[in-house]
């Protein structure tokens, strides 16, 4: 019972760094400021966690969780990797809307994290998503969705970077316009530069 609690109350205080983060961006997050949006003392805090840093931690360890299951079910559902790269798009999108790009505020501002193993982590989640992304290619090629010669890591780097840029645009505007007006002229500019080219009807 302990156990349980002790895990319920972890997810409450990563919860709640989650929440400065949407609210008030990374510099909010401080132990004092996290001990009033959960109700405890600093106190209650460092009996679950010895610094910041290890609930930024576990903080991305549920982002990558998220990040990754987002792939791995439009993979299950959708018929094609275009549909897939679709899907994750709307996902990911609604996401930054929902919680205002937590994920990618936590990767953008990466470098600055003090303490040693926070950017490293970042890092090494960036680099699973973008493996899960290049599976998504690969099946594109082998469906001849996607053209023959697409560079793999080329193509999973530039969709990842299409909804970093626009989530950061989008903070950067006040969240002053709705990202889904976006979706389908990005997914449009994107799926011209990895379709493979359709075949001229026979007249």
């Amino acid at each position: 019972m302990v156990r349980q609690n002790s895990t319920i109350r972890k997810h409450q205080i990563v919860e709640a760094a989650r929440g400065l983060i949407t609210e008030k961006g990374m510099d909010a997050v401080t132990i004092d400021a996290i001990a009033d949006a959960v109700g405890l003392s600093e106190g209650a805090i460092y009996r679950h966690f010895s610094s910041k840093q290890q609930i930024l931690l576990l903080l991305i360890d549920e982002l990558e969780h998220d990040l990754l299951r987002s792939v791995e079910k439009a993979q299950e559902i959708e018929p094609n990797a275009l549909r897939v790269l679709e899907c994750i798009l709307e996902t990911h999108l609604a996401d930054v809307e929902g919680s205002r790009g937590v994920s990618f505020v936590v990767v953008s501002e990466a470098m600055s994290f003090e303490g040693i193993g926070l950017a490293d982590r970042v890092r090494d989640m960036l680099e699973r998503y973008l493996n899960v992304l290049q599976g998504v290619m690969r099946r594109g090629v082998r469906e001849g969705t996607f053209h023959s010669g697409l560079d793999i890591e080329a193509a999973a780097l530039t969709f990842f970077g299409m909804i970093q840029s626009t989530a950061t645009i989008w903070a950067l505007s006040g969240y002053s316009w709705s990202l889904d007006r976006w979706r389908s002229q990005i997914l449009e500019i994107y799926k011209n530069g990895v379709a493979a080219p359709q075949e001229a009807p026979i007249s």
